[in-house]
């Protein structure tokens, strides 16, 4: 029975993405639900920031890949004021020399990749139809509750559903993945292609959001991974409004259903009574009860910060003990009086995803620069100019320039404040390669190093992933083999960030899972 005051049906920390998608899901199925942010305003990382007064856009993540339909349809986002400004963005490999080269998605596109990488094109279908291949055969387990590996009953399933799809897919293909989950993705490109363009920017999408270079073991993985995340999605799409656009209309789905979102609201601990979760108590000492209670944000902050370390056993505590991950990616926002020009650059790829990528080595050099503090002579960017589809975002003729810079130190050698302008310049001076006449078109710009981001977004060390995503971090062995179903040795409590299944990216994924486990703790699915 709901009483009014401080007790709630569901109490959620963290007003990032998935924290809203998990409320706006427990919202829909009937509970009164109350959302505690300790920020000024909803979304997180995905949310819509302004630059100065009259430019807005990506807070961090600027498109969006991952973000499946099902989430869409089943919260009736649109009806909540969900739109897209574009569909099937197109991905442009910028070349210094001038001869772009845009990812095929069509034969049309192919046959124009095919005159520019005649020797690589063949090799290119053949590794785009190798790793849809493979990410199909993990595809279904990324989109729900992972086993519970402790259950022999749930294991026996989880292997019988693999072995069947072994059985469909071929077993070469099985074998095939099994050969890859050590392999570099370094090694695998070098061994298929010529152009260090191409392999470059593939190595870019297999590495970005970790410190690892391209020739790390593991690497040619995390690019089947993040093709299995893309099949959950839609295809790389761009709201209008910029991302924040899908966290109001999270937002609104969860007032719509008669729950509370509040912001600057940090929780100082979970309370706990027996072996169940109670509701919350906030930094000013109010308590708010609850039978249940997810957090979105980092486990370890969860588990050991709020909650406390003496509710958990010894080798749990141990498991969430290590510090977090340092993140290794920088966001810069710019404002601009107009739009900035690419020489030779097709009008139609002014909005597309454009990609400034060196050559392999100088990935990874890149990767050990940053691993020692130290930033790289060659930036490897993800380019985005979201004022080109979507004219609200800055005034009539002028534009929002939205820059992801990869491998990037979480401490700076001799400190960020001595090297945050001569990072900036030099990130500037790598687009202006490019772009020619950038740096007269600027009127204003934010950088956001990773502890920016850690202290503004609140992405624990600064890492959009929120823990590594190894093999032994994956599925539910994350973000450890204790808490791998979102579940929590509490009753009641749940994990619902990006640092559990299946990880970062603007996916709703683990959000919308966490709900799920929630709403049926005893595994049963609805």
């Amino acid at each position: 029975m709901r009483r009014s005051g401080n007790t709630y049906d569901v109490i959620v920390i963290g007003a990032g993405h998935n924290g809203l998608v998990a409320a706006a899901r427990l919202a829909r199925s009937g509970r009164r639900v109350l959302v505690l942010e300790a920020s000024d305003s909803i979304g997180g990382a995905a949310a819509t920031s302004e630059i100065v007064p009259g430019y807005v856009g990506p807070a961090v993540a600027h498109l969006i890949e991952g973000f499946p339909k099902r989430i869409e349809r089943g919260l009736k986002l649109g009806r909540h004021g969900l739109r897209y400004a574009a569909r099937d963005v197109p991905t442009v490999i910028l070349n210094p020399e001038g001869e772009h080269l845009q990812l095929p998605r069509n034969r049309k596109e192919f046959a124009r990749f095919s005159k520019i990488l005649p020797r690589d094109a063949d090799a290119y279908r053949d590794r785009v139809a190798l790793l849809r291949s493979q990410a199909a055969l993990i595809e279904p387990m990324i989109g729900e509750l992972p086993p519970d590996m402790q259950d022999v009953a749930a294991m026996r399933r989880f292997l019988r559903r693999i072995v069947w799809r072994t059985v469909f897919f071929g077993r070469a293909m099985l074998e095939g993945l099994m050969q890859t989950l050590p392999e570099s993705i370094g090694d695998r490109l070098d061994g298929e292609f010529e152009s260090p363009l191409l392999k470059g920017a593939l190595a870019f999408d297999a590495t970005l959001g970790s410190a690892e270079g391209p020739y790390a073991p593991g690497t040619s993985f995390r690019a089947v991974w993040r093709e299995a995340l893309r099949m959950q999605g839609q295809g790389l799409r761009q709201f209008e409004g910029g991302t924040g656009a899908l966290c109001d209309a999270l937002a609104s789905v969860v007032n719509s259903q008669g729950g509370d979102i509040r912001l600057n609201t940090p929780v100082e601990r979970i309370l706990v009574e027996g072996e169940s979760v109670a509701g919350v108590e906030l930094a000013d000492g109010m308590a708010m009860h609850a039978p249940l209670v997810l957090s979105a944000i980092n486990p370890r902050a969860t588990l050991i910060g709020l909650m406390g370390a003496e509710k958990l056993e010894t080798q749990q505590a141990m498991e969430l003990c290590h510090a977090p991950r340092p993140g290794s990616t920088a966001k810069l926002n710019l404002a601009l009086e107009r739009a900035p020009v690419f020489p030779r650059l097709a009008a139609e790829h002014y909005g597309a995803r454009l990609l400034v990528v060196p050559a392999l080595q100088a990935l990874d050099d890149a990767a050990n620069a940053c691993r020692e503090g130290r930033f790289s002579c060659e930036p490897a960017l993800e380019i985005h100019v979201p004022s080109i589809a979507d004219r609200t975002l800055a005034p009539e003729g002028q534009h929002i320039l939205s820059v992801i810079v990869h491998y990037v130190p979480y401490e700076a050698e001799g400190g960020w404040t001595m090297k945050r302008e001569a990072f900036v310049q030099k990130i500037v001076r790598t687009i202006a390669a490019f772009a020619p006449g950038i740096e007269d078109a600027m009127i204003a710009g934010e950088i956001l190093t990773p502890p920016d981001i850690e202290r503004k977004y609140g992405l624990a060390a600064g890492d959009w992933h929120q823990g590594d995503l190894r093999l032994d971090r994956l599925l539910g062995f994350r973000p450890s083999p204790s808490f791998g179903r979102y579940r929590t040795p509490v009753a009641g409590l749940y994990l619902c960030g990006a640092g559990s299944h299946p990880g970062g990216g603007v996916t709703g994924l683990p959000g919308w899972l966490a709900a799920e486990a929630a709403m049926h703790p005893e595994g049963s699915r609805k």
